[in-house]
């Protein structure tokens, strides 16, 4: 913890008028509602690291690089027991992210972007190869921003289909968001995201996960975020809300 706070204060003496990814002087692209991916790209050249704890003390990292215009390759791989007691316990079998953003947001068009991510959310389970909540797998998304008295807000939209899926017969997935700015450097993220997967594996009481996330443009492409899951206690062997903390950096090569 005293790293933590170490760190975040390093962040905040850095060159506060650079923005991240939250509030209406955001420098780049929101990548993901709260776990779902969205049509937002990092710049061709610059690369992204995201740290979110989860509940277990558990650790999940990612990093994404714009190899090319619109084009996003990167991996994630998570440990359990990361933070406090107990052995560490890594995931065998690092996820894989591509996105490429096929048509580009205009006023009349929203923006379309199809990829491939195998990075749930939660825990990680090797001897099952799933996560506690299913990965997006094969996806399309699109977003589109608007501007109107409170601020900006951007739409999102997907459907998805993931190779976590148990069952036989080909369920696709589908979830949708919102994004709120409030104010330059703050914003108010919630998706809904219909679940189908675990809903058919019998793990969850078919209602969809509401997910929420605060996020805070921190200054020099740093965003920290709180995020507030399971709101409708979807999972059938859990009556509570779970609290994940995330750190997003996004830099230039």
């Amino acid at each position: 913890m005293k790293r933590l706070i170490i760190f975040l204060l390093l962040a905040f003496s850095l060159n506060c008028y650079s923005q991240g990814t939250a509030g209406d002087a955001a420098a780049f692209e929101t990548r993901d509602v709260v776990d779902m991916p969205t049509a937002g790209v990092i710049p061709k050249g610059d690369y992204a690291v995201d740290l979110v704890y989860f509940d277990g003390g558990g650790l999940a990292f990612t990093f994404n690089y714009a190899l090319w215009r619109n084009f996003n390759i990167g991996a994630a791989i998570s440990a359990q027991n990361f933070v406090g007691s107990g052995e560490i316990i890594l995931q065998n079998i690092p996820a894989i992210l591509l996105k490429y953003r096929f048509v580009n947001e205009t006023i009349e068009v929203p923006a379309f972007a199809v990829g491939l991510s195998t990075r749930g959310a939660g825990m990680y389970s090797n001897s099952s190869n799933r996560y506690s909540v299913a990965s997006p797998g094969v996806f399309l998304a699109l977003s589109k921003n608007f501007r109107w008295d409170l601020g900006s807000v951007a739409t999102h939209a997907g459907l998805n289909y993931s190779f976590e899926n148990v069952a036989d017969d080909f369920f696709v997935n589908y979830y949708a968001g919102i994004e709120q700015s409030i104010g330059k450097r703050v914003a108010i993220n919630a998706e809904y995201n219909a679940g189908v997967f675990e809903w058919k594996a019998g793990r969850t009481k078919g209602r969809g996960f509401l997910n929420t996330s605060l996020r805070y443009s921190l200054g020099y492409g740093f965003t920290l975020q709180f995020q507030f899951r399971d709101l409708m206690k979807n999972f059938k062997n859990s009556e509570e809300i779970t609290r994940y903390f995330g750190i997003e950096w996004v830099g230039k090569h």
